[in-house]
């Protein structure tokens, strides 16, 4: 979902990006951020999604993808390889 949609959705549910950041005690800025992917405030994401009764990972999943660490890709593949036991 892009930022367009999440705040035409939001302003559906009669929320403005500065009455979430008055109920957060942030600025419209970081929402507005947030929103638009510029930064990862998860506790922000997590809020907006609840309002939308989605996830952050649903509104945002390039952001929220996992991903694996260099070090446990490799001991993984050492232990597949018998190198390690």
């Amino acid at each position: 979902m892009d930022a367009l949609e999440i705040a035409y959705r939001l302003r559906l549910l009669g929320k403005r990006q500065a009455d979430i950041a008055k109920e957060l005690g942030i600025s419209p800025q970081v929402v507005h951020r947030v929103i638009g992917g510029q930064i990862t405030a998860h506790a922000v994401a997590t809020y907006i999604a609840h309002l939308l009764d989605s996830t952050p990972v649903e509104l945002w999943p390039e952001r929220y993808i996992f991903k694996p660490r260099a070090s446990i890709t490799k001991t993984k593949n050492a232990l597949q390889e018998g190198r390690m036991t």
